[in-house]
């Protein structure tokens, strides 16, 4: 699991992961999700899912989130 923070662009919501290993830090999420989460803050808990939608070589993440701790800001 992985720390992140949600955030808007555009009309869609993704989640911020600097933590993570990868180049790739930016994750996008369902906006029922984001905003059901953003009621209790930006931060959350969430691992990334492989989006098997894709059929391209490279495999594309899709972030779940698991829990929605409330950090102070």
């Amino acid at each position: 699991m992985y720390i992140g923070e949600i955030i808007a662009i555009g009309n869609s919501y993704f989640v911020y992961l600097p933590s993570l290993p990868l180049k790739q830090k930016v994750y996008p999420i369902s906006s029922s999700d984001a905003e059901k989460a953003l009621g209790n803050g930006k931060i959350v808990e969430c691992e990334l899912i492989p989006n098997n939608e894709e059929l391209d070589e490279q495999v594309e993440y899709t972030a779940l989130i698991i829990n929605n701790p409330k950090y102070a800001e």
